[in-house]
């Protein structure tokens, strides 16, 4: 059930009928996501977590095969691509074989999705993903329905490492107004109790809602919490700002969907006191790597394989490139050497992790440090790539803030941009980020890149006062 479909109609509900309408939301999540096949795979995954490097080189050989010869059979893209290289299936064997295909692009993929659907699929089988990355690109794919109970599998091992379990109950700092915005009287929270979970909305981490947010959260004890990093650091600031404390706090933080930066992690580990895990991954359900009670990212090799391409050697033994990644699981809809976007640092293949897990060391994923934005009502936002999930015309996008109270948002446009995209995009905006902030468009052939060649996809040119610090005045409490 899409929250963005029915949102026009939620928002105008009380208060009650959102409660009911969030249980209902839950109890489909869970009878779709937990049942007995999750559950097997979850087991699996708790004993393949013990395998030796050689059973996991193995079971990796083997995947690729089943996954190129598949391709070939069924794939029309796949197929013209190896008859053009002159490939046949029992040429790429091995995951060192892959180099022999070329590194796939989302833009190949928006040119030629009906060409990744492989003929034997049914539609019944096929659940229809987006996303935008972090440049504003949106893309859209499909994954089956194996993919993604593994992928739910595979995060709930990570989080079982730490001591959860799906009984665990837990806080979801979510960028998505369960809340609408417009609500000025608590509860600025939704309870989704099939889930374990309640959801706490980045619109209302504003100064003036900040005390009965956190008197609430210590009113109840919640086992961890999952969040954006940014939108959980600015909880702790703006507490931390208002001279309050938890003194219920979680054990564990796990992070998703951004890369923590290192100023809000040492923030959090101090204003809240728990511990902050972080697990990497995507929609596009090719890859996935958890960090360990070590600190590392073990790669989750169930689920696919990742290469490092433009690999460059750095100090100790450890390489530093692109992430590219290729998925075992959906036949359907494979993506095989597909280029994530983001930077990986990999350990000295020869190091092995004190937490015993044999599957390749990850050091850190490198992602955009963008700044945040602060809108009218004093939220602070850092990540914006939900308001293109539903646009194709926009060829990248990045948002820029030069002075309060206006944004602009800056695109490349597709050939198929019209005036309806700026319509519905300020209509995003108006809905998700702020009601009153001031948004301009501007059109541009490129946007400029930093000197890493990466472009931020969120810029500030607010003064320091504005932007991401800690601040002075703010004293640990806990």
């Amino acid at each position: 059930m899409s929250l963005q479909r029915f949102y026009p109609i939620y928002r105008k509900l009380p208060v009650w009928l959102q409660t009911h309408a969030c249980w209902f939301y839950g109890r489909l999540f869970v009878k779709r996501t937990y049942t007995p096949r999750y559950y097997e795979i979850l087991s699996s995954l708790l004993e393949s977590e013990k395998w030796s490097r050689q059973e996991i080189e193995a079971y990796q050989d083997e995947q690729i095969k089943k996954l190129i010869s598949g391709a070939y059979a069924n794939v029309q893209y796949y197929r013209e691509v190896m008859d053009r290289l002159r490939l046949r299936p029992n040429d790429i064997k091995t995951v060192g074989d892959l180099v022999k295909l070329p590194v796939l692009h989302k833009e190949t993929i928006r040119n030629n999705m009906d060409k990744f659907v492989s003929r034997t699929s049914s539609k019944g089988d096929l659940i229809f993903r987006h996303t935008s990355g972090t440049t504003g690109k949106s893309l859209h794919f499909y994954v089956n329905k194996e993919t993604e109970l593994l992928q739910w599998a595979i995060w709930w091992r990570h989080r079982r490492r730490f001591g959860m379990t799906n009984d665990s109950w837990h806080v979801n700092f979510s960028p998505k107004p369960f809340v609408p915005g417009d609500q000025e009287r608590p509860p600025y929270w939704r309870w989704v109790n099939p889930m374990k979970q309640l959801i706490l909305s980045m619109h209302h981490l504003t100064p003036p809602k900040i005390r009965a947010i956190v008197d609430f959260l210590n009113r109840r004890y919640f086992e961890f919490y999952t969040a954006f990093p940014s939108i959980v650091h600015i909880f702790a600031v703006m507490a931390c700002e208002a001279g309050l404390r938890l003194i219920n706090p979680p054990r564990v933080i796990f992070m998703n969907a951004e890369n923590t930066l290192d100023f809000q992690k040492t923030f959090l580990e101090d204003f809240i006191g728990a511990s902050i895990v972080d697990q990497y991954g995507f929609s596009e359900a090719c890859g996935n790597a958890s960090q360990c009670e070590c600190g590392l990212y073990h790669e989750d090799f169930e689920l696919g394989v990742f290469e490092s391409l433009d690999s460059r050697d750095i100090p100790g033994g450890r390489a530093r490139g692109r992430i590219v990644a290729t998925g075992f699981t959906c036949h359907e809809f494979p993506f095989i050497r597909y280029d994530v976007g983001d930077i990986g640092v990999w350990e000295n293949p020869q190091a092995t992790c004190r937490c015993g897990r044999q599957s390749r060391l990850m050091v850190r994923v490198e992602g955009r440090e963008d700044d945040y934005v602060v809108t009218p009502e004093g939220r602070r936002l850092m990540r914006f790539d939900f308001i293109f999930k539903d646009t194709r015309n926009c060829s990248e996008a990045q948002i820029v803030q030069e002075d309060l109270g206006k944004i602009k948002i800056v695109i490349v446009r597709r050939s198929a941009y019209s005036s309806r995209d700026e319509r519905f995009i300020r209509n995003q905006i108006k809905i998700w980020i702020s009601e009153t902030i001031e948004v301009e468009f501007v059109y541009v052939t490129h946007i400029q890149r930093e000197a890493s060649g990466k472009f931020r996809a969120v810029k500030s040119l607010l003064g320091m006062s504005h932007k991401n610090v800690i601040p002075d005045s703010c004293e640990f409490l806990n």
